[in-house]
């Protein structure tokens, strides 16, 4: 792997460091027996347990050297937003109304789109509009034109002739002045 490659994987270096940091926290974090005689051990946040599940495919993609891992990483972030995946359990996070964001996994997104800007080019081409069909493109020029005889009704023939010769306007304008002195 080249070093410009490597510097792509550290926004997913830091999500593993975050869930590292916290799984060898609950490891290490000894039992003890409360008041009541119980032993208390402890175990990792289930959301927690998910975002290292889902660390673990796309390290795994990366290991077989398969580009889908940036769409996997780009997805597990976004994911990361709700309550059922974290990278880490201390969540920081702001909202406006019901609306909230996830700090930890925004800064993670924005950075690895920062560092994978094909990830992002992606995303917008499910963005773009569709094509116009031939009908509803034909159904709008028919519609402009009929706007433009109404408006040309009341034109001189020499007029209209100007308007054809010259083929300066917009062609509905142009079509609808042939069809007004195709009826004179």
């Amino acid at each position: 792997m080249t070093k410009k490659e490597l510097v792509k994987l550290i926004p997913f270096g830091i999500a593993c460091i975050l869930f590292l940091t916290y799984a060898i926290q609950v490891l290490l974090m000894p039992s003890h027996i409360n008041e009541e005689g119980n032993e208390v051990t402890y175990s990792m946040v289930d959301s927690v347990k998910y975002a290292g599940f889902g660390l673990a495919i796309v390290l795994t993609l990366i290991l077989v050297k398969k580009p889908v891992w940036k769409y996997a990483f780009a997805i597990l972030t976004i994911l990361a937003f709700s309550e059922y995946i974290n990278f880490y359990p201390n969540t920081f996070s702001f909202g406006i109304g019901i609306i909230s964001f996830e700090l930890t996994a925004l800064s993670l997104l924005i950075f690895h789109l920062a560092l994978n800007p094909e990830v992002f080019q992606s995303f917008k081409g499910f963005i773009k509009p569709k094509p116009e069909s031939e009908e509803s493109k034909e159904s709008k020029f028919e519609s402009a034109v009929n706007g433009f005889e109404t408006r040309f009704n009341k034109k001189s023939t020499d007029e209209l002739r100007n308007i054809v010769e010259q083929n300066s306007l917009v062609p509905e304008a142009v079509e609808a002045a042939k069809r007004l002195l195709e009826r004179r």
